[in-house]
């Protein structure tokens, strides 16, 4: 039998149950995903006395609770076993941790998924201000205007007054958030009845109708009884240079193709399911498979650094290649051989400058690539084929500020050769850097001003063709100079054709960079260039990927 209720809670009613240890969060809810923005509208709600929705938690025995796995990784802290019953939160999880985190001031906690710092959410306390609510790590009780929310809620305004020795106005503000806060009525409907099962498509149904559930909540909650949030949480945290924000999706696409999928999407995940429920559910049998998943994904990341120079997570042109990759190497069950690293750059570089993984190529792309990894693992002679070459003036039109497989590709492209620094030839610091200074820019040859000046159409003047990296304050002292005078005080130095070389940048006698006619030179610039960078990718991707060049007259 079921049984419904609804209940209202005060601030320090809710308080007495977060230190009680009552509530629970099932397996199936999400880690903490809430954002600085979300916190501070949902503090201004309150303020405000809007309405913050209900919270939904399922009454049960602790027995039913441990039954369905709590979740111990999580803000909210673990439910007390000693306890008659425990309540476990269906909906509602973030406002609940959110409200808990706050009351207690608790730093970052990596494990839950959290890197909010809630005591450095601060009130304030002028009435004009459009954010009453606003995080900042830099204030603190000396700051004028602004007081600890943690402090605030916690302490009665007398009270705090004495500590902070507070302006009338400011106190006046202080008592009036205190009273909304702990006036505010928070909302809880709570239910006794149903099974597992049930709760389960209750969870998928309720965050499915109100706030979008992603795919891998959703697949979470049917893999419960294989702990898989926390095998995948638990391995992206170990992921180094960056790869520790993959996204949990690409993650589980490589476990469906290692489970037989034919494709990436929520259909694919139908044969690990199938395969879950075969095996009784057991999560022994499963962590069998986990230990070659987890393979593939240490090794799909080291893969990229080594060979292709993604030392962080945004240069990887697009997360279905890390799924891939991750796919093979667990497949493979070790690293990859001469021949198999061959083909797989044909296969990297060939993605990316053709788009394969975007747009309406996609669903017909992954399906073709998954046979080409099977056979690869089997060390069968296969051979990469570029089945349609890619357009070169699209490729090399591509816009620079805009992420695609193309403008990815370049920038590895770059990497690779090791550019230099124009001022002393050594060579860029392309990633971690400390000084502002020697961050890389993206910098336009031909800088956009002038070529706007000279009428050449802005899709050429914005297009990977033009930009090269040069660090800060190099950038910045350029200007809208031509290239025959900002490159002059360099021109005389040792190291100059060196460092032009290693931007892929002709400085010969009869450069286009020397020209003093804008229009003509960019033209002769673009073919020049162009043809260079075509080179140089098909060099690394050890196979032709592009149309044949042929020489543009007008831009």
């Amino acid at each position: 039998m079921t049984d419904f209720a609804i209940k209202t809670y005060s601030l320090r009613t809710l308080k007495r149950k977060f230190d009680s240890k009552v509530f629970a969060i099932p397996e199936i809810q999400r880690s903490y995903v809430w954002n600085k923005d979300s916190i501070c509208k949902l503090m201004d709600s309150i303020f405000r006395n809007y309405p913050i929705g209900i919270a939904l938690v399922w009454d049960v025995p602790p027995s039913k609770a441990m039954s369905i796995r709590p979740n111990s990784k999580t803000i909210v802290p673990p439910f007390n076993k000693k306890r008659a019953s425990a309540e476990l939160i269906i909906d509602g999880q973030q406002r609940l941790s959110t409200l808990y985190g706050i009351l207690k001031g608790l730093s970052s906690k990596e494990e839950a998924g959290s890197k909010i710092n809630f005591s450095e959410i601060f009130f304030d306390c002028r009435r004009e201000s459009e954010k009453r609510f606003v995080f900042n790590r830099s204030y603190d009780e000396n700051t004028k205007g602004f007081v600890r929310l943690t402090d605030l809620i916690n302490n009665r305004p007398s009270e705090l007054n004495k500590q902070l020795t507070l302006k009338k106005w400011e106190l006046e503000q202080v008592q009036l958030c205190y009273e909304a806060f702990h006036s505010y009525k928070f909302y809880v409907l709570s239910f006794k009845g149903f099974d597992f099962e049930d709760v389960r498509e209750i969870f998928i149904r309720v965050n499915s109708a109100g706030m979008t559930i992603t795919r891998a909540d959703n697949l979470f909650a049917l893999a419960t009884n294989v702990n898989l949030r926390d095998h995948l949480l638990e391995t992206r945290r170990g992921l180094q240079y960056g790869f520790n924000n993959i996204s949990i999706d690409s993650m589980q696409n490589a476990i469906a193709l290692i489970y037989g999928a034919e494709r990436i999407g929520g259909s694919g995940f139908k044969s690990f399911l199938k395969s879950i429920e075969d095996t009784n559910a057991a999560e022994k049998n499963f962590l069998r498979k986990w230990k070659s998943i987890e393979y593939g994904y240490t090794q799909a990341v080291d893969f990229l650094v080594s060979q292709f120079h993604i030392k962080t997570l945004k240069d990887l042109p697009s997360q279905n290649i890390f799924s891939m990759l991750a796919f093979f190497f667990a497949e493979n069950g070790k690293r990859a051989n001469p021949l198999q690293i061959k083909q797989i750059k044909k296969w990297f570089w060939y993605t990316c400058c053709a788009e394969r993984y975007s747009g309406r190529g996609f669903n017909k792309n992954i399906p073709i690539d998954i046979k080409f990894f099977k056979l690869l693992c089997n060390e069968a002679s296969v051979n990469y084929e570029v089945t349609a070459k890619v357009n070169v003036y699209d490729f090399l039109r591509a816009d620079y500020r805009i992420n695609s497989g193309p403008t990815a590709a370049y920038y590895l492209m770059l990497f690779n050769k090791k550019p230099l620094y124009l001022h002393n030839g050594h060579e860029i610091l392309l990633h971690n850097v400390s000084s502002v200074s020697n961050r890389k820019d993206r910098h336009h040859i031909f800088p956009s001003a002038l070529l706007t000046r000279n009428s050449v159409n802005e899709k050429w003047a914005n297009s990977i063709t033009n930009i090269c990296f040069l660090e800060s304050d190099e950038n910045q002292s350029i200007g809208s100079s031509h290239p025959k005078n900002y490159l002059l005080k360099y021109k005389g130095q040792r190291h100059f054709s060196k460092v032009m070389n290693s931007h892929l940048l002709n400085v010969s006698k009869n450069s286009p960079l020397w020209m003093n006619d804008v229009k003509i030179g960019f033209v002769n610039f673009i073919n020049l260039r162009g043809k260079a960078i075509i080179t140089e990718i098909e060099k690394l991707a050890g196979v032709e990927i592009f149309e044949k060049f042929e020489y543009i007259k007008r831009i």
